[in-house]
């Protein structure tokens, strides 16, 4: 089912691991009606009822990726509705499918979304996004997650994978690209692994920060 974040971001989810300790993945789609983009981040495969739904805001334009290994159902809804599937240029070398634009940190797409290079924070080239609205909304992929029981991160609060972790060559490296976030005016966090965080999610980021690298 297509859920409602706020403002003109929806998302779905899969869930994975263990019956007693599942967690989201988490897909996006954004609406900017004034560039007549329908952007879908990241995106999972979708239901039919999903299909519809997503329909019903709007026909898909563009897919953005987070790293070169989200492209999931993209290639999928390239075919179904045209979508030009876009990659930080950073990371084409590897991409898992043919990219049809690239973009780089510090870029504004649509004059909505700001593109947010995020270096040093583990296996590849990871890239947030903030979708600039009322409350900005900050999508991450996968330098961060939000609660998942599987590891022990509670609701409200921000993570990492463990195998993630063992990527990360500097912390301190590391973790000043993600301090470099708090810069960004958001109030929500979201990620493509976790459940999102919709007030307050500096905080959170910030006590991930002080406690774990």
């Amino acid at each position: 089912m297509l859920r409602h974040l706020y403002g003109d971001v929806y998302y779905w989810i899969e869930r994975h691991g263990k019956s007693e300790a599942t967690y989201d993945w988490n897909s996006y789609a954004i609406r900017i009606d004034r560039a007549d983009v329908l952007a879908l981040v990241d995106p999972l495969p979708l239901t039919d009822t999903e299909i519809r739904q997503i329909e019903e805001i709007g026909t898909p334009t563009h897919i953005l990726l987070t790293c070169s290994w989200h492209l999931r159902a993209g290639e999928t809804f390239r075919e179904r509705w045209g979508c030009e599937i876009y990659l930080n240029a950073l990371g084409l070398s590897e991409a898992e499918t043919t990219i049809d634009g690239t973009f780089e940190g510090g870029d504004r797409l649509w004059a909505a979304i700001q593109v947010i290079h995020i270096p040093h924070v583990g296996w590849t080239e990871e890239t947030a996004f903030l979708v600039e609205q009322e409350k900005g909304l900050l999508i991450v992929g996968d330098a961060v997650c939000g609660g998942r029981a599987d590891i022990g991160v509670p609701e409200g609060e921000i993570g990492i994978f463990t195998n993630q972790l063992e990527a990360i060559s500097d912390r301190e490296k590391a973790r000043n690209s993600l301090m470099g976030l708090t810069a960004y005016p958001f109030d929500a966090i979201c990620f493509a692994h976790g459940t999102p965080i919709r007030h307050q999610a500096k905080a959170a980021l910030q006590r991930f920060l002080d406690t774990n690298l």
